[in-house]
């Protein structure tokens, strides 16, 4: 199967694909998520998901590019799942530890088993858009945490999903 290549000529779409991309989506919905958490300690969690999430998919997405294999590729997509879902074994077993709010460790869990059936659709059926599936799954945990209120801000989540 051959994958079609990424055509970055509309400018318009490229910088949406930006503004939405899947790590800054996820960084926006720590910082929501810890929103009740006292600031010192809420962006001290948000620096370590971080680095233990994203800085393996940088460096696993980096080394990937280097061997002419890309994202938007489909079987490319594999070892990025992996890295992912093992930084979340290592991010759990930190925030276990370590007595992180309750809501992180949910939501790492939640993603430690919604990864895989990603993985299994991205293999066996189609492609899945990760900016997609990034957006709606944020905002339907924030939608079920109560934190898209008042109604402006649930439509324009919405409206990002849309």
């Amino acid at each position: 199967m051959t994958d079609p290549v990424p055509d970055e000529r509309n400018r318009l779409a490229y910088r949406v694909g930006q503004v939405f991309h899947p790590y800054l989506i996820g960084i926006v919905t720590l910082i929501v998520i810890l929103s009740d958490v006292p600031l010192s300690q809420a962006l001290g969690w948000l620096a370590v998901m971080a680095a233990i999430l994203l800085l393996p998919l940088m460096l696993v997405s980096r080394w990937l590019k280097r061997r002419r294999r890309y994202v938007y590729q489909r079987a490319s997509r594999t070892p990025i799942y992996l890295t992912f879902w093992l930084s979340l074994v290592v991010c759990l077993g930190l925030l276990v530890s370590r007595d992180a709010p309750r809501v992180l460790i949910i939501c790492v869990v939640t993603l430690m088993v919604w990864l895989p059936v990603q993985l299994a659709i991205n293999t066996l059926v189609t492609k899945v858009s990760i900016h997609a599936a990034v957006i709606a799954g944020c905002v339907m945990g924030l939608l079920l945490l109560g934190k898209l209120e008042p109604l402006p801000v649930l439509l324009g989540a919405l409206a990002v999903v849309a």
